[in-house]
């Protein structure tokens, strides 16, 4: 079976964030969605890789991102990378009002 770019997109990303690609287990029990790496600590990731990379597909993915916590104080985010791009020019992407609640604080306080 051929690996699929998207895959291995996400194979190069989770490790940065200290973890390993969800794959195929991506609902629990109840039928809710999990993200998409695991062992990440401290973070909920979504990984898309797209075409034309939409506002809309990215503010959903960030939602999702924030639906699927593992944890309470995990960090939402989603990671857009435009086909054929380059992985360094991929986006971190978060809403304003949790970068002003999560990150912010903890920039401030060193």
């Amino acid at each position: 079976m051929t690996d699929k770019t998207w895959k291995a997109f996400e194979r190069r990303v989770c490790p940065i964030f200290d973890g390993t690609r969800r794959g195929a287990d991506y609902v629990d029990a109840r039928g809710k969605g999990k993200n998409d790496c695991v062992g990440t600590d401290g973070w909920s990731i979504e990984i898309k890789y797209m075409l034309r990379p939409q506002f809309s597909v990215i503010e959903e993915d960030v939602r999702k991102a924030e639906e699927r916590k593992e944890h309470p104080d995990d960090i939402p985010i989603a990671i857009m990378k435009r086909k054929r791009a380059r992985d360094a020019d991929a986006l971190v992407c978060i809403r304003l009002e949790v970068f002003e609640k999560q990150i912010l604080p903890k920039l401030r306080s060193k």
